[in-house]
């Protein structure tokens, strides 16, 4: 095993380049998920970090600088860190899971020195990073998601000498005193010490049995109590803070008053068995089924490398006694949605009546739409179809201003039209039959877009107001995939879905998670399945690349694409195996065409299609 010791003889941390390595957090209200965990997540295995006591003779700023260090420290009970402190604020200094998260800190002597008359001589140093973030929990010890803090804050070492040595005595936070549990790490230690997790949470309802996930975090060497921290934060769930980034939109199926009764336990080193009790002893048997659900994809599935997960199977038990067997693993993949799949749909150019849009369905014949009259021959700028029984879907499609609504089984006069505010840029259906609209800076959601008298589209409260390149609805109806424009950067983001009785909310608490952070002009995405998007990336004026973005922020992989420049991609047809389809713009001598491929990602096997543009699946 590798030990790393980090060393404040200089008055600065000294970082091995694998440590110094890192990711851009945010500098706005969006989550940052982490891109140093390689392509599976899992971090840097193997590193044991070998903490180093104050010296001798080091200054205050040394002190500090190797007080963070130490904080890093797997040791929960922070030994060598508190060293760095007199014995007094050791004392009062409870420090858990919750990290605060500081970029690239400076850390310089206060002048003049911050001192009382009648105490021991006394020193301050002042630490101040560009960008700051947060790990969100509601126990110390509990699994959190990261939220980035806008306002600058910079917070100030009071050090006094302890026989002839300096000694931190206390820390304030824009001059207030810090909260007992305050543990300040630099972004670098976060990213390596620190493992994402994913915590899955109901949608809205209580008969629901869609499951969301969240990506959380938890110590790389938790060991057993990162189990059970990931089981406590599923009874007392961090997205019950008003900061999460799914307040109001996802919930726990464990009722408040639920209490572990032991830590979990590893049976047979594949096996957890988790033993609650309180008010969950007199849920339902639907009800346990949706705790069990809960329980399993939060503890087996994991954004790291599946492979070093040793929980195969997790049994639920109530009061000691097992509620019922564990379902088999195929029948707990009915509680995440995949999306409607098949048919394919997409635009021609040409034909024997002009532009249409074509159903292609597994078994043939294809049916054809005819464009609306309105269009004058030309195409929608962008397409989406409803999720319904092939042949009964609604084709909504947008030309500037406009969005039509083409039904798939009633006759052409039956389109309607809504105008918009500005030009639409995105349209996506949810699994309710409601419509989403993005228009520069605004999104609307289209009520019953399905029926034959659909309502106006209505304006949804959007908390990050940016300007909406692409929009693209989970199969969940919780999230929404979103590449967003502002005056710097484009970006990938996710936000969650809420509704009141009268309003519907995007990012209601001006929290996103952002994806893909390696990915520089992404212009088009898709859902790949329930963790995992299709990006298209404009790699070059005539080069475009495809990648498949995890959302827990793990690095973008690569996906090879057929020759030429590649203008949309969607994905569907998981229930007969996964398809991805591609466009290829039209050129001088080619009207544009559609491929697609079979293969397991990333492996392709593209095959062109048909001539067309714009493919999507429903959704």
């Amino acid at each position: 095993m590798t030990v790393r010791r980090w060393l404040a003889a200089s008055g600065a941390m000294v970082l091995s380049a694998a440590a110094a390595a890192c990711a851009t957090l945010p500098t706005s209200g969006s989550i940052q998920v982490s891109t140093l965990h390689g392509p599976g997540g899992s971090g840097q295995n193997g590193v044991e970090i070998a903490p180093v006591p104050p010296g001798r003779a080091w200054t205050p700023q040394q002190i500090v600088s190797g007080f963070l260090a130490a904080s890093a420290s797997p040791d929960p009970k922070k030994s060598v860190a508190r060293q760095y402190l007199t014995a007094s604020y050791s004392k009062r200094w409870r420090p858990g899971w919750a990290a605060t998260i500081i970029d690239k800190p400076g850390i310089r002597l206060l002048t003049p020195p911050k001192g009382v008359i009648g105490a021991p001589l006394g020193e301050g140093v002042r630490v101040i990073g560009k960008h700051l973030a947060r790990l969100q929990t509601t126990g110390r010890y509990q699994a959190g998601s990261v939220v980035v803090v806008r306002a600058r804050t910079q917070f100030t070492f009071s050090l006094v000498q302890v026989s002839g040595r300096w000694r931190i005595s206390g820390v304030e936070v824009n001059s207030k005193p810090a909260w007992p549990t305050l543990l300040l790490i630099t972004r670098a230690d976060f990213e390596r010490d620190y493992q994402p997790r994913y915590l899955y949470f109901f949608a809205p309802g209580a008969n629901s049995t869609a499951l969301v996930p969240d990506p959380v975090y938890i110590p790389q060497e938790a060991g057993g109590r990162g189990l059970q921290g990931l089981v406590e934060t599923l009874l007392k769930p961090h997205l019950n803070n008003n900061r999460s980034w799914l307040f109001g939109a996802a919930a726990t199926a464990f009722p408040a008053g639920t209490k572990l009764l032991q830590p979990p336990q590893v049976v047979g080193g594949t096996t957890a068995l988790v033993n609650v009790g309180g008010t969950a002893a007199r849920a339902t048997p639907d009800q346990q089924r949706r705790m069990a659900a809960q329980l399993n994809w939060s503890l087996i599935a994991s954004p790291s490398d599946q492979a070093s997960n040793p929980i195969h199977q997790v049994v639920l038990e109530l009061n000691g006694r097992q509620v019922q067997p564990p379902l088999t693993q195929s029948a707990y993949m009915n509680y995440l949605p995949v999306g409607a799949g098949a048919p394919l749909y997409y635009q021609i150019t040409g034909g024997a009546s002009g532009p249409a849009v074509i159903m292609h369905a597994s078994v043939p014949p294809q049916a054809s739409l005819p464009l609306p009259s309105a269009l004058r021959g030309t195409t929608f700028s962008v397409l989406a179809v409803s999720p319904a029984p092939v042949g009964s879907a609604v084709v909504a499609g947008c030309s500037g201003k406009v969005v039509y609504l083409i039904p798939q089984a009633r006759s052409s006069a039956d389109v309607t039209s809504r105008r918009l505010p500005s030009a639409c840029t995105a349209l996506s259906w949810d699994v309710h039959g409601n419509l989403w609209v993005a228009a520069g800076t605004q999104i609307f959601e289209m009520a019953g877009a399905t029926s034959p008298t659909p309502g106006k589209p209505a304006l949804v409260i959007v908390q990050v107001p940016k300007s909406f390149r692409a929009l693209r609805i989970a199969p969940d109806g919780v999230r929404a995939a979103l590449i967003v424009r502002s005056a710097s950067s484009t970006n990938i983001e996710v936000a969650a879905i809420s509704k009141t009785r009268d309003f519907t909310y995007l990012a209601a608490t001006s929290q996103m998670v952002r994806v893909g952070s390696d990915i520089a002009h992404p212009i088009a995405l898709s859902w790949l399945d329930p963790d995992h998007l299709l990006v298209l990336d404009q790699a070059g004026p005539a080069r475009t690349v495809l990648y498949v973005v995890p959302l827990n922020g793990a690095k973008s992989t690569e996906i090879p694409t057929p020759p030429g420049r590649v203008t949309a991609v969607t994905a569907g047809g998981q229930g007969q195996g996964q398809l991805v389809v591609v466009a290829i713009a039209p050129t001088a001598t080619s009207p544009g065409r559609v491929e697609l491929s079979r293969a397991k990602l990333p492996a392709t096997d593209w095959q062109p299609l048909a001539d067309g543009i714009t493919p999507v699946f429903p959704g």
